[in-house]
């Protein structure tokens, strides 16, 4: 391995953007300093209530403090790589030229956090951390934060990674202060390995995998060893007799330990699911699932957002820092990655990866046929000769409904019994006027109130884009104002997202209506509106009038998936090359509106193919623009293993509607947000006797044979080369902040940066870059940023050349 010193990664994640750097080392006394002048901000009043801080000049450092609840605050991250078995890396960042200002409105705070789910779930988190904003301390509690771990850079060489991320303001809530750092000095000192660590150059790749795929998997090996890829196969039998572990996941990571360090391999493919698509039990104890599966997974037991996820960064991640065995399990308690919610994490982890780990979760050797076919095809073809690779899809909706609370309020005390009319009417920033909501209600205190819950807009759009729409949902036709206070909070069935910010609850308290609803532009990055309430009484006279200017509604798939930049980032498109056709197909610019579009799309073929939903198992889809008529109404079904119209004897086909799919040999890379998608765990009878969910499969009773991101892969006639998506709940950002929120959203945006910006060429690397991105940016003191990495899987070779050999 070619000695690596001291490298400070100029334009990697942060330092595009910044002011003057001087940097001086001193490798003799393994120290190095340097000095950073911070970038400026603006700031952006937000509300009544809130202003934001925003960088004041776009730039790929541009990062933001973003956790539920807790202020907003910019953030600038510097990364940089030491040679692998450095040790006691010690850094400090001393803030120079600090003035304080005083603010009139606090700072926003962070949105919620919400699964990216098909189901009618959503994490618990406080919209605003009270205790925090009554507080007189600085927040953050330093000016800095520091992550490191040990994995391969962008050239596949293992380093010592170190990222600093560094606070220009912090913030005092209670006095309404903030503190602003022009510039930073760091000092960085470590110590040096004893000795430089060398590997043999023997081999590139080893194919890990059962005996009894070995003669189907030869032909893949040969294939590779001819590429150049210098390529050997691995059997699990020979490891179990071979290696000591725990269990036979901890042999399979002992293995590639001594593969790195006998052969210096770069690349692991995993050969293996469960060995059945009728029945296999997913895991067998807290830690693995071994007894069911041709090859073993590794459960993370991080319960930040669910009770434990296949991981196979496991076997990715094989050392800390120092060069040492990283064995998930730091406490040595027989649990391995344990987390539980709310609390520091019980096992300190690496994370970052130090092989390219990727898997083919075959279930029989007609798979292995399938996907080592496909393999051989797609690298044997030139770039050049597929007229088709040169181009990305997106397909995405509406992921959350990120509506304010409106709480328009009509004081009806002095006002006679009588019929009333209330009126309401949208406008965006261009000046469209949407259609005018009526509601006839009737005061009368001589009798009880009446109140009803009413979601219905989507009756008033019939194609997107469409003009802006206005709905009161807090008062319905024929309702009655009385003489009595009422009050009802819709649950998530009725209003999507609505115990975030409380956008759709019903309230009449001393005679005053609180008028609740939504204000929405359902056109491609339609994010603004006015709305404009009046009420008349039976004569015609107008006895009430109120606005809400600039109401913000975003769907959030149009900016995760897209080209425009928001607070400093943007979606995929933005990313890839400019020689990539881009094929947009959205709920909002009215290009999907079912399956059959993203069918048509899909089959004639593309390079790269971004979803961005909600999903399961076995199903993926998203919602119309302003979430009208609430979830029920606004889902819009993309492509799904399994039909979950039909009910036997009436089966509506197809069946599989996956095995539609014609592309052929035009097959994808695949990227999908949502939850569950990668989640290859499922059979049919787990999933069809998991009515009610006590199971976990997430399939509430449908019968579902392999889970929707590898059943892409496995299809022989067409469908993916390859899937990146989630084995556990996607976590997404509400609104405004999707794009720099972390999680789902940014982890697979983050994919087609490092491909569209770095260049990368094969997969495994592309992927791997993302995952230590992520790491490099928001570090790993969050439970629920740890867990969007363990479980976003790759199923597929990580060895694969994109686009093929020249």
């Amino acid at each position: 391995m070619k000695k690596i010193g001291i490298i400070c990664i100029i334009g990697m994640v942060v330092l595009s953007g910044l002011g003057a750097v001087a940097l001086s080392e001193n490798n003799d006394n393994h120290r190095m300093t340097m000095s950073i002048a911070l970038p400026s901000f603006v700031t952006k009043e937000e509300s009544d209530k809130y202003i934001t801080l925003e960088y004041a000049v776009e730039g790929s450092n541009n990062a933001y403090l973003t956790n539920p609840g807790e202020p907003i605050l910019p953030k600038t991250v510097q990364s940089f790589e030491f040679e692998a078995g450095v040790t006691n890396i010690q850094v400090t960042v001393v803030p120079t030229r600090v003035r304080t200002e005083h603010i009139t409105k606090e700072i926003q705070p962070a949105p919620v956090l919400q699964a990216y789910s098909n189901e009618d779930t959503a994490l618990s988190y406080s919209e605003k951390d009270e205790a925090l904003y009554a507080s007189s301390q600085l927040f953050p509690s330093e000016w800095y934060e520091t992550t490191i771990g040990v994995g391969l850079n962008a050239k596949n060489i293992r380093v010592t990674h170190l990222s600093v991320g560094i606070y220009p303001v912090r913030y005092s809530p209670a006095e309404g202060t903030i503190h602003i750092a022009e510039e930073v000095e760091i000092l960085i000192t470590y110590e040096p390995p004893s000795e430089t660590i060398t590997y043999p150059d023997e081999y590139d790749l080893v194919i890990i995998a059962p005996s009894a795929f070995t003669s189907d998997l030869q032909p893949l090996v040969d294939h590779k060893n001819n590429l150049g890829m210098q390529t050997i196969l691995k059997t699990t039998e020979a490891i179990y007799d071979e290696f000591e572990g725990r269990d036979k996941p901890e042999q399979i990571k002992y293995f590639i330990k001594d593969a790195i360090e006998q052969w210096n391999i770069t690349y692991v493919l995993l050969v293996g699911g469960l060995k059945s698509v009728f029945y296999g039990q997913a895991r067998d104890d807290t830690n693995q699932g071994t007894k069911d599966w041709y090859l073993p997974v590794r459960y993370a037991n991080n319960y930040n957002v669910e009770p434990g996820i296949i991981t196979d960064l496991y076997f990715a991640d094989i050392y800390k820092e120092g060069m040492e065995f990283d064995s998930w399990d730091s406490n040595n308690d027989g649990i391995f990655a344990l987390w539980k919610a709310s609390m520091a994490p019980t096992d300190i982890i690496d994370l970052y990866p130090d092989v390219n780990v990727g898997r083919l979760a075959c279930r029989s050797n007609e798979e292995v046929q399938t996907v080592v076919d496909k393999i051989i095809t797609y690298e044997s073809t030139s770039p050049q000769e597929k007229s088709w690779f040169n181009k990305v899809i997106a397909i995405s909706g509406d992921g959350f409904l990120d509506q304010d609370d409106l709480d328009i309020q009509w004081d009806t005390n002095g006002l006679p019994n009588g019929a009333y009319t209330i009126y309401a009417q949208s406008n965006n920033p261009d000046g469209d006027m949407g259609p005018i909501e009526e509601i006839h209600i009737t005061i009368d205190k001589t009798r009880e109130t009446v109140l009803t819950f009413n979601h219905d807009d989507h009756l008033r759009v019939s194609s997107y884009p469409a003009p802006p729409i206005a709905e009161i949902v807090s008062v319905t036709e024929g309702n009655i104002l009385g003489n009595t206070d009422f009050s009802y909070n819709p649950t998530e069935r009725e209003a999507y997202c609505n115990d975030n910010t409380g956008w759709a609850r019903l309230l009449y308290r001393d005679g005053i209506l609180h008028i609740r609803g939504k204000t929405y532009d359902p056109q491609p990055y339609g994010n603004l509106s006015d709305i404009h309430v009046w009420i008349t009484n039976e004569g015609e006279e107008e006895v009430f009038s109120d606005w809400r200017y600039d109401s913000k509604m975003y769907s959030e798939g149009d900016f995760l998936t897209g080209e425009e930049v928001l607070h400093g980032r943007a979606g995929g498109l933005y990313y890839m090359p400019e020689d990539f056709e881009r094929e947009i197909l959205w709920t909002s610019n009215g290009n999907w509106d079912g399956p059959e579009d993203v069918l048509e799309a899909y089959s004639r073929g593309s390079g790269f193919i971004y979803f961005m939903g909600h999903a399961s198992p076995f199903s993926w889809g998203n919602h119309y623009p302003g979430i009208p008529g609430n979830r029920q109404n606004a889902d819009v079904d993309g492509i799904n293993v399994v039909n979950i119209k039909y009910t036997f004897p009436f089966i509506e086909r197809p069946i599989l509607p996956m095995n539609e799919l014609t592309n052929g040999e035009k097959l994808p890379i695949v990227a999908v947000g949502g939850c569950h998608n990668s989640m290859f765990s499922v059979s049919i009878l787990t999933t069809l006797l998991d009515k009610g969910n006590s199971k976990h499969t997430h399939c509430y009773g449908v019968p579902t044979p392999e889970c929707w991101s590898w059943y892409m892969v496995k299809i022989p006639n067409g469908g993916a080369i390859a899937t990146m998506g989630n084995t556990g709940y996607g976590i997404g950002t509400l609104g405004e902040w999707c794009t720099i929120g972390g999680c789902d959203g940014w982890i697979n945006t983050e994919f087609f940066r490092q491909y569209g910006e770095f260049g990368h060429e094969t997969l495994g690397v592309t992927y791997s870059q993302t995952l230590s991105s992520y790491f490099d940016t928001y570090g790993k003191n969050d439970g629920v940023d740890v867990v969007s990495v363990q479980q976003w899987a790759l199923l597929g070779d990580p060895s694969l050349m994109i686009g093929g050999y020249e």
